[in-house]
């Protein structure tokens, strides 16, 4: 290819005469399904999930659950010696949220728990939204999403 615009259907020539099947599926197979683990709680109205991909060093982890799952949060948790100054690891994280969504809270303690612990950089992205929830079930997913940490 020398640099000018093609189209698709030239790209898709291109990548039929230049590449084998063999080179193609190794870029599809990078992912597999067993890559992604699952961490799951039955609330008593609803179903939280957390699946976690191990990217070499680092975590992509997305919670999904309620009524309507959803991005409503990314936080982004890097690594770093804690100011305490014995030792110790702790976090530093950037947060997007969506205008409206609170779930920076759930995002940013799983982002930070799994950062500390595995002393590496974590992505956690996601929402959990029930219509009209009480007090009572926050508390539920609260709970639940520290007692999902911890087995990641």
């Amino acid at each position: 290819m020398d640099g000018t615009s093609i189209n698709s259907e030239k790209l898709i020539n291109y990548v039929e005469n230049n590449l084998s099947r063999n080179e193609i599926q190794i870029e599809e197979n990078q992912i597999n399904n067993s890559d992604i683990k699952v961490y799951e709680k039955e609330l008593s109205f609803s179903t939280i999930r957390i699946y976690v991909l191990k990217l070499g060093n680092d975590y992509n982890i997305t919670i999904s659950g309620g009524d309507n799952p959803h991005i409503g949060t990314s936080v982004l948790a890097i690594p770093r010696p804690s100011l305490t100054g014995d030792e110790s690891i702790s976090a530093t994280s950037s947060v997007m949220n969506m205008i409206g969504h609170k779930d920076e809270q759930i995002c940013r303690y799983i982002a930070e728990k799994v950062c500390i612990n595995k002393n590496a950089v974590v992505l956690c992205s996601g929402g959990f939204h029930v219509d009209n929830i009480s007090k009572d079930g926050i508390n539920e997913v609260l709970q639940a999403v520290k007692e999902l940490a911890e087995m990641i």
